[in-house]
């Protein structure tokens, strides 16, 4: 069995090899605890370009020690495994760790979309808790009401950033940004998840840093949908310019208060209603149909074949598309 290096890792595996487990077996698991806390069996046997029966006793191991357990893997023929062994996560030193749990359908599938991303870019700076997603961004001077967030309620308020914990890799040149559609029937969510980066990402470009978006998908008819979304928010020479920094700061502050519920940064606009007025031009803009909801520098799209539901569309072979100006 292969063992391909991960650098993103940066030895952290190393914990996990004093447990027992081989180094490829290590790799895998921190990859799989850091990034989706879930994996197939074909996705084990394409990163390690073995065999099925390598893939059968290395589950039959996890399962035996009870830090995992196999399920079927809804709306198809395969299963999935779940990895929920609290010492992995602790060894890793990532916990409390919200892969641990079990998850709907649809979150199931936005992880196991992710780690079939992150597998076919293994070499990528990816960032790889929340808290790494932070200290990257704002080790580059953006501040953090301007990242993507939300407030939990209940006895003690917690605020989450990058709540949907979908992958980011990074570095002082580029930020890839990774969307995975779970299988929706439109794309709401994927406009929401923009609209919530679109400060971020505006900054980003201001500070002369590429943005990519990547979108992976079940099915090659919600990967071609995608791709033209995509290409309306390519930055094209002479349009969808980013405004100047001064003009820039007053809507995407406030419109980021508003969206974030920060109290203080409402208060810097004078409270809501100051702040709602003047974010209210660049969202009107933003809510119009046919109108980007933000600009990006490239975009890439592919769909996971072994991941597509029982009555998909015949397309089966995965395929790519990509778009860059």
């Amino acid at each position: 069995m292969l063992s391909p290096s991960i650098p993103h890792l940066a030895g952290r595996d190393a914990a996990l090899r004093t447990l027992g487990f081989s180094s490829a077996e290590a790799s895998w698991l921190a990859v799989v605890c850091l990034h989706s806390g879930v994996f197939t069996r074909r996705q084990f046997c394409r990163f390690h370009s073995c065999r099925e029966n390598a893939a059968h006793r290395f589950v039959r191991r996890l399962v035996h020690d009870g830090v995992a357990r196999e399920h079927p893997l809804p709306d198809s023929r395969h299963r999935f495994t779940r990895v929920y062994g609290r010492g992995l996560y602790r060894a890793l030193d990532v916990e409390p760790f919200r892969h641990r749990r079990s998850a709907t359908p649809a979150v199931l599938f936005r992880r196991l979309l992710s780690l079939d991303h992150v597998l076919e870019h293994a070499d990528s700076p990816w960032l790889a808790t929340d808290q790494e997603k932070v200290a990257h961004f704002t080790a580059r001077g953006i501040e953090a009401n301007l990242l993507p967030q939300r407030l939990y309620g209940g006895a003690i308020h917690t605020r989450r950033y990058f709540a949907l914990k979908l992958p980011i890799a990074g570095d002082d040149h580029s930020v890839t940004f990774v969307y995975a559609d779970p299988g929706r029937k439109t794309q709401r969510e994927l406009r929401r998840w923009a609209q919530s980066h679109r400060a971020l990402w505006s900054r980003l470009r201001e500070a002369g840093t590429a943005v990519h978006v990547a979108v992976v998908t079940r099915t090659a008819a919600a990967q071609r949908d995608y791709s033209r979304s995509l290409g309306v928010w390519l930055a094209r020479p002479g349009a969808d310019t980013p405004p100047a920094p001064a003009e820039h700061d007053k809507p995407t502050s406030a419109e980021a208060a508003l969206l974030n519920g920060d109290s203080r940064g409402l208060a810097k606009w004078g409270g809501s209603g100051a702040a709602s007025q003047i974010a209210v031009q660049p969202r009107e803009r933003v809510n119009q149909a046919d109108a980007p909801v933000t600009v990006i520098d490239s975009y890439s799209t592919h769909h996971s074949r072994h991941l597509a539901p029982k009555d998909a569309d015949g397309q089966r072979s995965a395929a790519r598309r990509t778009g860059r100006m």
